[in-house]
């Protein structure tokens, strides 16, 4: 239950009670103080006795009653009188017959009963009406009748009501007590239920948001019931969990940046290290003929190749990072990009003995949206990668281009001597060499493929890995273009 509904149930509770319990104890008070007791037997609980008696009391007023309005005369005969009396005896009641203003049968129970103090004539009624008598209360009912010849007279069933007075005198304050407990027991029982529910899962929260504070974000928040703390709970819990996912995000953030200096500053330094000292050499007089001369002076230019070759890589990589690389897109059609793109590499394919091969679907389409040049850049790092691995006499590129529902996948395979499979899955992050000894000759700055990866994912496209003994594969996956954007 919402904690909406449980506070206006508690309001409407805590309102009710008070109403139902208050309106009891005014009923009370006006039945003691203002004596208006009719019918106070019924209030009562009711034994199997007390239906007998208001039954026998009731039948004793209905012959008395109708023996009065049709034979008046012989309702005030002694014999009859005599007779009734002893039937009102075994039902506790007393008789009391008034004609004007004078008492002409009384029972003895009754006999100090003052004419005065009986109800006047015209005010009978079939009900118990208490009334106060020198000091004794009693219950009376009251029947109005006529004598031929003699007048208007009453008769009256008298019973001692002394005892629901002392009644009401003794259970009045203690009922009133029992009201005042009732109302203040309800209403903390209320209180308590209310507040705990509220109370005790704030409490949890709190703890749970002073751990969150303290940087323990690896305990789950309890979530229990449906109510609106619930909910508040589940969002809690839910930044709980983001919280630990950036803080390990951040953590691994943190190495990456580690490892990303550690690489910067190893790269660099290593093309630095030899340019100053080729050029020691040279200031030296190391280089004392024209040809050691040349071959220092060639090694300090490729060493600066090199260098600037890295640093443009490590500008590349940051402004694709921080998505700063502007693209230009048009739609290509890749199998003419690729044969232009291979005829450039056939010349540089024979000075390092090595072949390349492209095939492909002649009745394909393979119409895509990219950026000629980033493209070009991607294709260019892949395959100088498998260059610099490659460990055969005569190397291999084969690129096949192909279809696959609404993308085109372009496969760059090379017979190089593959990849662990352990350094598989890190191929395209940055700065990662499956050779570990950042070798120059054989490594490079471990950013191409990262690179690739990067302007591939620019273009809404994949790329992926596959490497056996026998070679290593690269995939990537291209939406094809249709007018006004993709399939």
């Amino acid at each position: 239950m919402s904690i909406r509904y449980r506070l206006i149930l508690s309001y409407m509770a805590m309102i009710l009670v008070p109403i139902l319990l208050f309106a009891v104890a005014g009923m009370l008070m006006i039945l003691f103080f203002l004596g208006d007791l009719k019918e106070i037997q019924s209030l009562l609980p009711e034994s199997h006795n007390n239906k007998q008696t208001a039954t026998g009391e009731s039948r004793l007023f209905a012959q008395l009653k109708e023996k009065a309005f049709y034979e008046p005369t012989g309702f005030i005969e002694p014999g009859y009188l005599e007779s009734a009396e002893q039937e009102l005896a075994r039902e506790d009641i007393s008789l009391v017959i008034k004609q004007d203003q004078e008492i002409i049968y009384a029972s003895k129970a009754a006999a100090h009963i003052l004419v005065e103090s009986l109800p006047e004539f015209g005010l009978h009624s079939s009900d118990n009406n208490i009334e106060h008598i020198g000091g004794n209360t009693y219950s009376i009912k009251q029947q109005d009748f006529f004598i031929p010849g003699e007048g208007a007279a009453s008769f009256y069933f008298i019973r001692d009501a002394n005892f629901l007075a002392g009644m009401m005198q003794t259970v009045y304050p203690a009922s009133f007590v029992l009201l005042v407990l009732a109302l203040v027991i309800t209403n903390g029982i209320l209180t308590y239920y209310v507040s705990r529910s509220i109370i005790t899962p704030i409490h949890a929260l709190k703890r749970a948001a002073q751990k969150i504070r303290d940087g323990h974000l690896g305990q789950p928040i309890e979530i229990t019931g449906r109510d609106e703390i619930a909910e508040l709970a589940e969002t809690f819990e839910g930044m709980r969990r983001q919280l630990e996912e950036s803080a390990a995000l951040q953590t691994q953030y943190e190495e990456n940046r580690k490892e990303l200096i550690a690489h910067i500053s190893h790269d660099l330094k290593t093309p630095i290290t030899s340019i100053k000292g080729y050029v020691e050499g040279i200031r030296d007089g190391i280089a004392s003929s024209p040809v050691k001369l040349d071959r220092y002076l060639a090694t300090i230019h490729q060493k600066a190749n090199d260098l600037d070759h890295l640093i443009d890589e490590l500008f590349l990589y940051s402004k694709l990072d921080l998505g700063k690389v502007p693209f230009s897109f048009e739609e290509v059609e890749m199998r003419g990009y690729l044969l232009d793109f291979i005829e450039e590499l056939r010349f540089d394919f024979e000075q390092t003995r090595a072949e390349i091969n492209f095939t492909h679907n002649p009745s394909g389409t393979y119409v895509v949206k990219i950026d000629r040049d980033k493209m070009k850049r991607v294709f260019s790092n892949i395959i100088d990668n498998s260059l610099k691995y490659m460990n055969k006499e005569k190397g291999r590129i084969d690129i096949h281009l192909g279809n696959s529902g609404k993308g085109v996948i372009i496969e760059i395979a090379d017979n190089g001597p593959g990849i662990d499979p352990d350094a598989l899955p890190f191929v395209f992050h940055q700065f990662y060499r499956a050779e570990q000894s950042r070798n120059k000759q054989t490594g490079g700055s471990g950013l191409g493929l990262a690179i690739a990866r990067m302007i591939v994912e620019e273009h809404g496209g994949v790329i992926s890995a596959e490497s056996s003994a026998n070679g290593t594969k690269i995939s990537l996956s291209l939406k094809k273009a249709i007018k006004g954007g993709f399939l």
